[in-house]
């Protein structure tokens, strides 16, 4: 025999049964029906249909006899709140909801951790006033325009010395190929940033940066320059011209809003990741950097361009990166067929292609990983780097020959006296 079904009614829902049965019985109208209940005809006509198909069932709330999602997370409260006061209380809402779900598989939504934080103190609202701003449309194209700059920062909060951060951002896609931490601001760094950029991406057609002295030659005007008007271009802005890439300087930090904005959520984020990771060094720190973070943050916060097809141009074959992303310098081969370059001393060494490189202009090159060429006209030197010896400028600089034992062992002494 089926067991009957005991369903309970509230005196409201007994109320409403009451008149929806008047109103399919045709004893009411909607809009009577509607008043008597305090309801919109547009509720009258949901209850009408739910009674008319599941009888006195379709007058009861569906969420009726429920456990509230309230109660279910009720264990978890604790959890979440201990868990923001020992290891994250400087992350905010979203990112520690984030965290949450990734690292202790618990998945809460935003607002219920704001919500949480708040009613346990832990949190205080914030106000925020507007800023006025002029929205600049995103490029069409990936590869159009990438935004670059560098964030002097205490990355580690005193775990190591302040270190800064180099990163470039697509202004189309938001994507971040590439970013590195370095010891310093120099354009060695910043060429390795936008070298490694194309290896992994292609040519861009436009680099957007600042006014920094790396970028742009802030250097008082020499005879030369008074003379011409031309000044000549830094070793970056020379190796972006040799691969063909515009270089975009900007007038002021708001007009490079996408890597100002980067690196405020990089700050936000990433300082506070690395700190619960106890990283503590720069190399650690691009490992983390590379392997773990960038990706998370691309497969999060990367958009689609307007149009598919992206802008980068593939590196030719004619082009070596090694060579047009070095230092490059030019020099005058000495009398005895050397090369002085930063208190180092190159012999070239014999070749078939000419007898002598006296007094000939050559181009010194000091590549990414430090290592020095020599180049004339379109091909390079055989060189070899010299002991540096003492060169006296006159017979006269070399008496009394007791200060320069002083100074030099006798046997560097005595071979340099040979040779004058």
């Amino acid at each position: 025999m089926k067991k009957e079904e005991v369903i309970t009614l509230s005196q409201k829902e007994v109320t409403r049964y009451s008149v929806i049965r008047d109103l399919l019985e045709h004893k009411l109208k909607s809009k009577e029906a509607a008043r008597l209940l305090n309801l919109s005809t547009r509720q009258i006509r949901r209850l009408k249909k739910k009674v008319k198909r599941d009888g006195l069932k379709g007058i009861i709330h569906g969420n009726k006899g429920k456990v509230p999602t309230v109660a279910i997370l009720a264990p978890v409260k604790k959890t979440i709140l201990n868990l923001y006061s020992t290891t994250y209380n400087d992350y905010n809402c979203s990112h520690f909801a984030e965290i949450l779900k990734e690292e202790h598989d618990i998945s809460v939504s935003r607002e219920f951790v704001r919500t949480l934080l708040l009613n346990a103190n832990l949190r205080t609202k914030s106000r925020k006033h507007p800023k006025h701003r002029t929205r600049r449309d995103r490029m069409p194209r990936e590869g159009l325009l990438i935004q670059m700059d560098t964030s002097e920062h205490d990355w580690f909060q005193g775990r190591a010395p302040v270190a800064f951060l180099i990163a470039a951002i697509d202004d189309a896609t938001s994507e971040v190929p590439y970013a590195l931490f370095v010891d310093s601001d120099s354009a060695i760094n910043n060429m390795q940033v936008i070298k490694t950029l194309i290896l992994k991406k292609g040519i861009p057609s436009a680099l957007y940066v600042d006014r920094a002295s790396r970028f742009k030659t802030t250097r008082h005007s020499s005879y030369r320059v008074n003379l011409t008007g031309i000044y000549e271009p830094t070793q970056i802005k020379r190796a972006l011209n040799e691969i063909g890439i515009n270089l975009i300087l900007a007038n002021s930090p708001q007009a490079k809003g996408r890597i100002e904005r980067l690196f405020k959520t990089f700050q936000d984020r990433l300082l506070k990741e690395m700190r619960v990771m106890g990283i503590s060094r720069v190399k650690d720190a691009n490992n983390y950097l590379h392997k773990t973070f960038l990706p998370k943050y691309n497969s999060k916060f990367v958009i689609a361009p307007k149009e598919a097809n992206p802008a980068y141009r593939r590196v030719p074959n004619h082009i070596d990166l090694d060579a047009v992303f070095s230092i490059k310098e030019e020099r005058t081969v000495m009398a005895d067929n050397t090369v002085s370059f930063e208190n180092r001393i190159f012999q070239i060494l014999p070749d078939d292609r000419r007898y002598s490189y006296v007094k000939a202009k050559v181009l010194v090159e000091v590549r990414l990983d430090l290592s020095i060429h020599v180049k004339y006209k379109d091909y390079y030197l055989n060189v070899k780097e010299l002991k540096t010896v003492f060169r006296p400028s006159s017979i006269h600089d070399i008496l009394p020959e007791t200060k320069l034992l002083q100074r030099y062992p006798v046997e560097t002494l005595k071979a340099d006296i040979f040779t004058l």
